[in-house]
């Protein structure tokens, strides 16, 4: 066979997975949601999708293997929460977010043990993030640029004052291949109409608080000045007026999603950018627990422990008694009283309707003389 040949049915073999995976994805969508429909670029966007995962589960499995962890279940498609990741795909490929593009999507694995299978949570990276936000604001900016200021760096701010209309800044890297540790950073949204740019200043209390809140380390350790970009790309965009005319229930979806966790800290384990090298700490990933099953003697525990314990009889006074226009008379229980449902269960009440404490060896005495309702 040719390389030509072999190249095509490489290329035809990948499409028919893809497509295979759109359906799938329309499908479950459809029953949990509604119909569906994509257009040509979003179920191009939907097969990039697919390529970006596949390359992704691959990867980890080729190193829960070499890792030894054969007590992990297999990471493939077969033990993947398809109906979340569907929801999920839909989503994303609503804000035009591209699984090919580095920085757009990242695929962040954890095991699900109540389902036995594994969660693939598709989470938005730096690069989508400043995509899709600026697709929904009110005024798409000409540009955003974001920096990290250095030590040595030159940094000087200009902010809108009586004197000055427009927000701007110096930035000058005065030593290019020895900068120093990072300071803090900056973005700057540019438009159409000068007075609407905006500055948005970053400092490293910012950073080191979203770095405190991930649930995970792994990804601040290994690849510090990343992680401190996507803190930027989140401050700056947070100040972009979203266009209420734009907002869908993708949008709002990533936005829920973004507001309970940090990029890294929804599975307790490292990112993976599927367009990158991805070395993925397959360790983090929790164990899946086997099913548990109770035994009868377990079960026989169980049931001795959640039985109710025997009340001991209680000696109470009738309301009747109370009234001395009628007979005076006892019981041990409401439920031998002929006056039962006039007081409270294993109560007595007086004239003002305070609750009257029996008189345990008064009870007594007229349980043995009076007779018994």
């Amino acid at each position: 066979m040719s390389e030509n040949a072999e190249q095509t049915t490489a290329l035809t073999t990948t499409q028919t997975y893809s497509q295979r995976f759109t359906n799938m994805v329309m499908r479950e969508f459809g029953a949990q949601v509604g119909t569906l429909e994509l257009d040509h670029y979003q179920s191009k966007l939907a097969q990039h999708l697919f390529i970006g995962i596949d390359k992704a589960l691959t990867t980890l499995e080729a190193k829960r293997i070499k890792d030894g962890h054969t007590r992990k279940a297999p990471m493939i498609w077969k033990n993947v929460n398809m109906a979340k990741l569907s929801i999920d795909s839909v989503h994303r490929i609503h804000l035009g977010l591209d699984a090919l593009i580095p920085n757009h999507i990242h695929v962040v694995p954890y095991f699900n043990t109540a389902l036995q299978v594994y969660d693939l949570d598709l989470t938005i990276g730096y690069a989508g993030k400043d995509y899709y936000r600026r697709k929904m604001a009110v005024v798409e900016p000409l540009d955003i640029r974001y920096e990290l200021v250095r030590e040595t760096d030159v940094f000087k701010a200009t902010f809108k004052d009586c004197n000055n209309d427009v927000e701007s800044y110096v930035f000058e890297i005065k030593n290019p291949f020895k900068r120093g540790k990072v300071i803090g950073g900056f973005g700057y949204i540019e438009y159409e109409y000068p007075t609407m740019n905006r500055l948005v200043l970053v400092d490293m209390d910012s950073m080191n608080k979203s770095k405190a809140a991930a649930k995970s380390k792994t990804f601040w350790s290994n690849h510090p000045e990343r992680m401190q970009n996507v803190v930027l790309v989140r401050r700056t965009t947070d100040h972009l007026n979203i266009d209420p005319r734009k907002v869908n229930a993708s949008y709002l979806s990533v936005e829920l999603d973004d507001n309970h966790t940090e990029i890294q800290s929804n599975a307790n384990q490292e990112l993976i950018d599927i367009d990158e090298e991805n070395v993925v700490d397959v360790e983090a990933l929790p164990e899946p627990e086997p099913k548990k099953e109770l035994t009868p003697e377990v079960n026989e525990a169980k049931v001795k422990e959640e039985k109710p314990a025997i009340e001991k009889p209680v000696f109470l006074h009738c309301p009747a008694k109370l009234k001395k226009s009628q007979p005076r008379k006892s019981t041990k229980t409401c439920a031998k009283c002929p006056d039962q449902g006039k007081c409270e269960p294993f109560q007595a009440l007086n004239s003002t309707g305070e609750i009257v404490e029996p008189d345990k060896e008064e009870a007594q005495e007229d349980i043995q003389t009076q007779p018994e309702y």
